[in-house]
């Protein structure tokens, strides 16, 4: 059985060389947590990286980085080059909203499925599911 990675979480790391990068770590919640992902393993993934920056008038400001145009999965980084990191919880709420803005611009969510209305006549709808094999010739 190959373990997967089935649970996230939006981190706000520092990385030596780059600066502050927002993005989504995954790991299995059956063997490990956030924390461990974080601390103690060698290198972790991050998806979807954005850069934080900082404008006088705005505030802080979430611009997607160089290396989110260059990837379509996500980014190896190596523990060691991590100084701090910020976990979702303890985020501003207006940069998560700014960081969810430019998912949802990149990779929009699928909408909720709308229940079929049962006055339908179509083929999920209220209509005859008996189908007559008969033809009019032979109904006399």
């Amino acid at each position: 059985m190959k373990l997967r990675q089935n649970a996230k979480e939006l981190v706000l790391i520092e990385l030596d060389g780059v600066g502050l990068l927002l993005g989504h770590i995954r790991y299995n919640r059956q063997t490990e947590t956030v924390l461990f992902a974080l601390e103690k393993a060698a290198f972790f993934d991050l998806y979807f990286p954005c850069t934080v920056v900082y404008d006088q008038q705005r505030g802080p400001v979430v611009h997607p980085h160089v290396l989110s145009a260059m990837t379509t999965s996500s980014v190896r980084i190596q523990r060691s080059r991590v100084s701090c990191f910020v976990m979702e919880m303890d985020l501003n709420p207006d940069l998560v909203d700014q960081y969810q803005k430019f998912l949802d611009a990149i990779a929009p969510r699928p909408s909720k499925p709308v229940p079929p209305d049962p006055k339908d006549p179509g083929p999920s709808g209220g209509g005859s599911r008996v189908i007559s094999i008969r033809g009019p010739k032979d109904k006399s």
